[in-house]
């Protein structure tokens, strides 16, 4: 009596859980179409009903479109002087941001995590402990200093040293945490068949163990694109002279009056933003949704 009262709560909670993540993803789902069909719809349109489909896209076709790379621009003060940044200036600091710093902070947390995982020496515990904390410690207060420390250095406003000092660099967070036991997962008997052979360290890395974690690698470059491309905060803060699509969405959002712009011409920028975020979904999808088959040597 008391399994079955038992298996009938779990069933229970487990449809409450799926019907809240159903939810939950249709509410995401939602707010990408309601962006894309609000994108071609009239003025008169939207503000008649916001939520409902549009009924002349024939005849607005994609004038919203045009129209945003007409008035998408964002000003901005470099060097003492206001510079007017157009739609391609924006998209080239856009997509140098979010591919650079999402290479290195792959790069840099996958090296650590192999060494940390498969090697033994002295401060490996510590590694893996500072990689926890620096994820767990709150930052919140150290804005005035850190501005003062990149000033100082010559590190404030200056894109390619900022993506060489930024967080993405450092091997900590949940990402590493992962790489971390994806190494573990994986057999050093590989390491060693390769070292009877010949084969160096690096080499062993390089061309054994990264490959096998390689959908992995791939999954948090992915993530750590979407966060790198939708970002603008970091742009708003220490590189006010390098505009990207998401700072200057923000920007031209909040100057929609100026420029005369209505909500289906902002939607429509919105939508153009969110294009290589899909792209690159869709081109790297077989690769993280595969399974690989690989033949190993029993522990």
């Amino acid at each position: 009596m008391m399994k079955t009262r038992t298996k009938v709560a779990q069933g229970i909670f487990k449809t409450i859980l799926i019907v809240l993540m159903l939810l939950y993803c249709l509410s995401l789902i939602f707010t990408l179409i309601w962006m894309f069909y609000t994108s071609f719809k009239s003025e008169f349109e939207y503000i008649v009903d916001a939520f409902a489909f549009p009924k002349q896209i024939g005849k607005i076709g994609f004038t919203n479109y045009t129209e945003m790379f007409k008035l998408f621009e964002m000003r901005a003060v470099k060097n003492g002087e206001e510079v007017v940044y157009r739609f391609p200036i924006m998209f080239g600091y856009s997509l140098i941001w979010a591919f650079s710093t999402s290479l290195i902070n792959v790069f840099f947390t996958t090296i650590v995590a192999y060494v940390v995982a498969k090697y033994k020496f002295f401060g490996r515990k510590f590694l893996y402990a500072l990689g926890i904390f620096v994820m767990i410690t709150p930052i919140v207060g150290n804005l005035p200093s850190a501005m003062q420390v990149k000033q100082a250095l010559g590190v404030y406003n200056n894109i390619w040293l900022t993506i060489l000092t930024s967080p993405q660099t450092v091997f900590s967070g949940v990402h590493f945490m992962l790489m971390h036991a994806a190494f573990k997962h994986i057999s050093w008997n590989y390491a060693e068949a390769a070292f009877i052979d010949g084969a160096s360290h690096a080499r062993v890395m390089l061309q054994i163990m990264i490959p096998l974690v390689f959908p992995t690698c791939v999954v948090l470059y992915v993530l750590n694109f979407l966060g790198a491309w939708n970002d603008y905060s970091t742009f708003i803060i220490w590189l006010p002279s390098y505009p990207t699509l998401a700072y200057g969405m923000l920007y031209f959002q909040s100057q929609s009056a100026k420029y005369g712009a209505t909500m289906p011409v902002i939607m429509a920028g919105f939508t153009i933003v969110a294009i290589p975020n899909i792209v690159l979904y869709l081109l790297s999808q077989n690769l993280i949704m595969s399974k690989f088959s690989v033949g190993g040597l029993k522990e």
